[in-house]
């Protein structure tokens, strides 16, 4: 039987989710510094250290759409940072577009130049192999392996093969471009591509994870879905633990989420208290229309009955070849206005990153016999 003082230990030991309303970004300083101290982690970083700072930029879209993390959040880290003695830096590798361009519509190259924070860009990869999990090689920026630490900022969405990307998913935009479309060909069922990003965040292995939740996103995801205000900023050192714990909170099976069933599978997901702000969700929380069943019996058997395709919308399609270009397998043809399903490996890459929302999705098993819209 533990005494009074271990129980004390064992507590100040335990990991933390640090949740803080707020409700407007302009309060987004205010928030930050709560959960920092709640947290304590200005002790993780030692004054000059260079700290890496990777939000979401998955492509080049304005704040108010909510498909990148906010700036107001970027500036109150980079502020924070700064006023601690830390050299920041900013980088990611988006979905599409250049870093720097995606960070300029975005608005966060404007607080970068207003702290003189260096955007970096990852286009050099360097190999990295580790002995433990799954997959064990993988390509990742040079920038980030050079940081002395990484700060992750991902963004509250939905997302059409993961269900949601958070903390774990967000990592991915470590990998340098070119090799993203590889992994979405090499592990190609979700839970093997969760398996990827569980063991690719556990190689990058961020020192602070910061869930914009400000303004987020529900429905189709990433980038398509429907904008919503869950009026909150969280914080973890553990990606596993804010996830898990933000998962819960707006309702959701974490079952139906490929990197939380299998972080829960795999033992990944360590004990936690949740500090700050008693926070409830009261909306309804909309799921992508590609998330995965668990309700139905025999789910393996009726998958092929119940997995959505992509298909082009006529109505919608403005020809920009964004999805042909980035379609791991090359199963997209603009000029024909078709989807070969014979090829489709269902990663929704091509409804991810459409700027026109112009992917839609069908269901049907005969669908992957043949050329279709």
């Amino acid at each position: 039987m533990t005494d009074a003082s271990t129980r004390e230990s064992s507590v100040k030991q335990a990991t933390r989710v640090a949740i803080s309303e707020c409700s407007s970004y302009q309060d987004s300083r205010r928030a930050l510094e709560e959960i920092f101290s709640s947290l304590g982690v200005r002790g993780l970083f030692k004054s000059g250290d260079r700290v890496l700072v990777k939000p979401n930029l998955l492509s080049a879209r304005p704040p108010e759409e909510a498909v990148t993390t906010h700036p107001a959040v970027v500036d109150a880290v980079l502020s924070i940072l700064i006023d601690s003695g830390v050299r920041p830096v900013l980088g990611d590798s988006p979905a599409s577009g250049k870093t720097v361009n995606v960070a300029r519509v975005a608005g966060v190259e404007s607080v970068c130049k207003k702290y003189g924070v260096r955007i970096v860009t990852f286009d050099e990869g360097v190999p990295v192999k580790t002995d433990k999990g799954i997959y064990r090689r993988f390509i990742v920026a040079r920038e980030v392996l050079e940081a002395d630490s990484i700060i992750n900022l991902p963004k509250l969405k939905t997302h059409s093969q993961m269900t949601m990307t958070l903390a774990i998913k967000n990592t991915f935009g470590c990998i340098v471009g070119s090799e993203k479309q590889k992994w979405h060909f090499r592990a190609r069922d979700r839970n093997a591509f969760a398996d990827m990003l569980i063991d690719l965040h556990n190689i990058i292995d961020p020192s602070l994870n910061i869930l914009d939740g400000v303004v987020g996103m529900d429905g189709n995801g990433p980038s398509n879905g429907r904008i919503i205000s869950p009026g909150l900023i969280a914080a973890s050192t553990s990606g596993f633990a804010l996830d898990d714990h933000i998962i819960r909170t707006v309702g959701v099976n974490p079952r139906v989420v490929p990197t939380a069933l299998r972080a829960i599978q795999r033992n990944l997901i360590p004990s936690y208290e949740v500090m700050g702000d008693t926070y409830a969700y009261s909306q309804r929380f909309t799921l992508p229309a590609t998330a995965p069943l668990t309700f139905v019996p025999f789910v393996r058997f009726l998958r092929r009955f119940t997995t959505r395709f992509p298909a082009i919308s006529e109505s919608k399609c403005t020809r920009c070849r964004t999805c042909e270009k980035h379609c791991p397998v090359n199963a997209i043809s603009i000029d024909d206005g078709t989807i070969d399903y014979r090829k489709c490996i269902t990663c929704y890459v091509c409804q991810e990153i459409c700027p026109y929302d112009a992917i839609t999705y069908k269901r049907s098993i005969f669908s992957k016999r043949r050329k279709a819209r």
